[in-house]
C-alpha cells in the first residue's frame, strides 16, 4: 500500500507522545511519500528514517537559494542542504517537490538547478506542482500561463529523455497516468484532511462527506467512495477518456473549470475553508479559469492528437481509453 503525507509540516506532528515516524514504523506494510519543508532532518531523524525504511521525503524547493528563501524564509535553503547531507549519510532516498509559478518555472528546469540537486545533492526524483489558485491569497496571477505550461511540457520530456532524470508534473504528465486521478478513480486517490473531510483531490477543496461521521454511523470507505459527488467526477473522467479527451488537460478543477463548477452547483459539497468558499463566489476567478482553459485547449489539441493519439495503434488506443 502506498500512502502520501502532506502538510502542514508532517515532521512537527505530535499526538499522544507519538510523531510521524512512529506512524511509519507501526504501519510497516505500507510505503510513504512525505512532502516536507526539509528543515527538520537532523542526524537522529535521518537515522530513524533509515531504520524505519518505508518512507521517502519529497523536499520543497522553489529554485536556487534566492527564490527558495524568498518564498520560504531567509536561511531555509541552507537548512535544506544540511538536511539533505544528513539523509545522504544515513542512506535515506529523497526527492524534490517544486511549485512552478510564472516567476520560477524556467529556473526549476534550468541546467544549473538540475545539476545542483540531482547530480551534487543526490535527489532521486522531482515532483512538479504547478501553482493552483486555491488556499490563502489565491490568485490567477501566479499560475503559469498556458504558453508557459506548454514550454514546461517540452522541457520536462527533454530532461527525462536526455538526462534520465525522473521528473513528473502533476498536470503535464497526465497522459502517463491516464488523466485525472481525483475522486477515487482506479489507480487514483481521494484526499482526507486532518478533520476527516474527504475531497476529490488536494487541489479540489470541496468535501461532500466526513469519514469520521461515516464510521461513527457504521459505514466504511466504500460508503465514502460511492458518494454521488465522487461518482459524478468519475463518470466525467470515463466519458472524457472514452471520447479520447485531451490528457494534456487532465485536471477537473482547473483545466475543465466550467464542468467543475456545474458539479459543485449540483451536489453542493462543503468548501474546505473560507478561501474555497470565496472562490465559489468570485466571478473574475471563474471567468479567468474558463479563459485559461480555452487558450490551453488551443495550444495543446494538436500536440495531443498528433504526438499522442496518432502514435498509438488502434487496439492500444481502445485498451487505454476504455480501461481508464
Amino acid at each position: 500500500r502506498f500512502i502520501v503525507i502532506s502538510g502542514g509540516e508532517p515532521m512537527v506532528y505530535r499526538s499522544h507522545g507519538k510523531g510521524i515516524l512512529d506512524i511509519f514504523e507501526k504501519h510497516n506494510d505500507c510505503f510513504f511519500l512525505m512532502y516536507t519543508n526539509g528543515t527538520l532532518f537532523d542526524k537522529e531523524a535521518a537515522r530513524r528514517m533509515a531504520q524505519v525504511g518505508n518512507v521517502t521525503p519529497a523536499i520543497s524547493v522553489e529554485g536556487m537559494e534566492e527564490k527558495t528563501d524568498a518564498r520560504r524564509g531567509k536561511g531555509v535553503f541552507q537548512r535544506v542542504l544540511r538536511s539533505m547531507a544528513n539523509l545522504r549519510e544515513a542512506g535515506v532516498p529523497f526527492g524534490l517537490s517544486m511549485t512552478a509559478t510564472r516567476v520560477n518555472y524556467q529556473e526549476i528546469f534550468s541546467d544549473e538547478f538540475l545539476d545542483f540537486f540531482f547530480e551534487e545533492q543526490g535527489a532521486l526524483y522531482g515532483w512538479i506542482f504547478q501553482y493552483m489558485p486555491i488556499g490563502r491569497g489565491f490568485t490567477l496571477e501566479l499560475m503559469p500561463t498556458p504558453e508557459q505550461r506548454v514550454w514546461m511540457l517540452r522541457r520536462m520530456w527533454e530532461v527525462v529523455r536526455q538526462r534520465k532524470i525522473f521528473l513528473i508534473d502533476f498536470w503535464n504528465s497526465g497522459p502517463s497516468v491516464f488523466g485525472c486521478l481525483a475522486a477515487g478513480k482506479e489507480s487514483g486517490y481521494l484526499y482526507f484532511d486532518w478533520n476527516g473531510k474527504v475531497m476529490p483531490c488536494v487541489f479540489y477543496p470541496y468535501s461532500p462527506v466526513n469519514v469520521l461521521e461515516v464510521y461513527k454511523n457504521g459505514g466504511n470507505l466504500m460508503d465514502v467512495w460511492s458518494h454521488p459527488f465522487f461518482e459524478a467526477i468519475r463518470r466525467w473522467q470515463y466519458d472524457y477518456a472514452s471520447k479520447q479527451g485531451n490528457w494534456l488537460m487532465p485536471c477537473a478543477i482547473r483545466d475543465h473549470h466550467e464542468m467543475c463548477r456545474r458539479l459543485l452547483e449540483t451536489y453542493h459539497p462543503e468548501p474546505e475553508d473560507e478561501m474555497a468558499a470565496a472562490a465559489l463566489q468570485d466571478e473574475d476567478y471563474h471567468r479567468g479559469l474558463v479563459e485559461y482553459d480555452r487558450r490551453l485547449a488551443e495550444l495543446t489539441e494538436d500536440i495531443w492528437r498528433k504526438e499522442y493519439l496518432d502514435g498509438m495503434g488502434k487496439v492500444e488506443r481502445e485498451r487505454v481509453f476504455l480501461s481508464s
